[in-house]
């Protein structure tokens, strides 16, 4: 027969006991397991309602560990069930911390949600899309995500796209073709729709004057030619600088017309 023969508290952690079987120590309990259990000196337990005590008392250190971590800011079900995995707690140990941080509001997804739409909007520039994504990835509910980016659309302000397009358009000096190319690109990255971003490319002027745009091909210009001028000469040089320009979305035309002038490049 096993009897508890003493109960101690732990000197390092005042919230956990050590329990003695038979004057041997079996096991560390925190103080819920202690209450759960009506635990008492000279008490007679089963094998089998000794392994329920451990079984108990394994799942209330998940649920202080997932409570812990859910304190340091909200939480998904996923992040949660990640989390205790890593601790290498089992499948259905998690399954029993998730029901009760669920039926105790620990978790909540909508709350979630509601909340990283706010943070998105207010502190970056990001854009639907990527709400969308992250929702995806912290295992958001789809009928949830679906909502809540409507409510993203609508809350955005007017101007969100037209102003980070402006920023772009600041540090990229290019031309026109190029620009309008690089700003669709950019906000696509952050995560706006084509269809969003269409709405305003008409509403900006990203028609710089010929005198920017020439001046904007002559700088390209002298840079490609001092790339290739170390690889190549004559009509070969030529033939690179022409196509390195192209690709940055200048008219053959418009390159022509500046390489004569300029003289850099022979005829």
């Amino acid at each position: 027969m096993l009897k508890i023969t003493k109960i101690e508290v732990q000197k390092k952690n005042k919230e956990r006991l050590n329990l003695f079987i038979n004057n041997e120590f079996e096991m560390g309990i925190d103080q819920a397991t202690y209450i759960y259990f009506n635990l008492r000196k000279d008490l007679e337990l089963t094998k089998s309602k000794l392994q329920e005590i451990k079984d108990y008392d394994q799942y209330r250190q998940a649920l202080n560990q997932a409570i812990v971590y859910l304190s340091h800011k909200k939480r998904t079900k996923l992040e949660i069930e990640q989390y205790l995995a890593d601790k290498e707690y089992s499948i259905d140990l998690i399954s029993q911390v998730i029901d009760y941080c669920e039926s105790n509001k620990y978790i909540n997804h909508e709350d979630y949600i509601e909340s990283l739409k706010n943070t998105i909007l207010k502190t970056t520039d990001k854009g639907p899309d990527h709400f969308e994504r992250v929702a995806k990835e912290k295992g958001i509910e789809a009928d949830l995500i679906f909502a809540y980016k409507e409510k993203f659309e609508i809350e955005m302000s007017e101007d969100r796209i037209p102003e980070i397009a402006k920023k772009i358009m600041q540090k990229k000096k290019q031309p026109p073709n190029r620009l309008k190319q690089s700003i669709v690109q950019t906000l696509q990255q952050r995560g706006y729709a084509f269809s969003l971003i269409n709405e305003h490319l008409s509403d900006l002027n990203i028609e710089p004057t010929s005198d920017n745009v020439e001046n904007i091909l002559m700088k390209d210009l002298e840079k490609v030619y001092n790339k290739y001028q170390k690889k190549y000469n004559g009509y070969e040089l030529k033939s690179h600088v022409i196509q390195a320009l192209v690709r940055k979305g200048y008219t053959f035309d418009m390159i022509n017309d500046k390489l004569r002038e300029s003289g850099i490049v022979d005829e």
